[in-house]
């Protein structure tokens, strides 16, 4: 199955290490156009961001953990992505988001701090049932 043209755009956060070029290397062979979030752009809107717009500001701290936010993949090459991933055996990328309606206006800090508060309560859900 051979795609034409860009399928899809990832933001990445925190993975530019050696131990993910591979990362890079499947979302290239996925023709995924990759954009790396340096904290000097963490101001800007995430649709801003997906689309290369917005220009660098003042730098922020950088996020404490990796981060990827998938925009514009189809459910069924997001599932792909993820199942790669999954097989690559990669370092863990414990935060993982979907560019929404509901969330593409967000920052990256207002998106990770959702994303912490998430996986908070999925922590929590689960400790109850334990």
């Amino acid at each position: 199955m051979k795609r034409v043209g860009n399928a899809g755009t990832i933001l990445m956060y925190n993975l530019s290490g050696p131990e993910f070029s591979k990362l890079r290397q499947i979302f290239a062979m996925l023709r995924l156009r990759m954009r790396v979030v340096e904290p000097d752009r963490y101001h800007i809107a995430l649709s801003d961001l997906a689309a290369g717009r917005g220009e660098g500001g003042e730098m922020s701290e950088a996020l404490p953990e990796a981060m990827l936010v998938f925009c514009g993949l189809n459910n069924a090459l997001l599932n792909q992505v993820l199942e790669v991933i999954r097989l690559a055996k990669l370092p863990p990328i414990p935060l993982k988001a979907v560019l929404t309606a509901s969330n593409q206006e967000w920052d990256t800090h207002q998106l990770y701090e959702e994303l912490k508060k998430e996986r908070e309560a999925i922590a929590a859900q689960k400790a109850e049932k334990d």
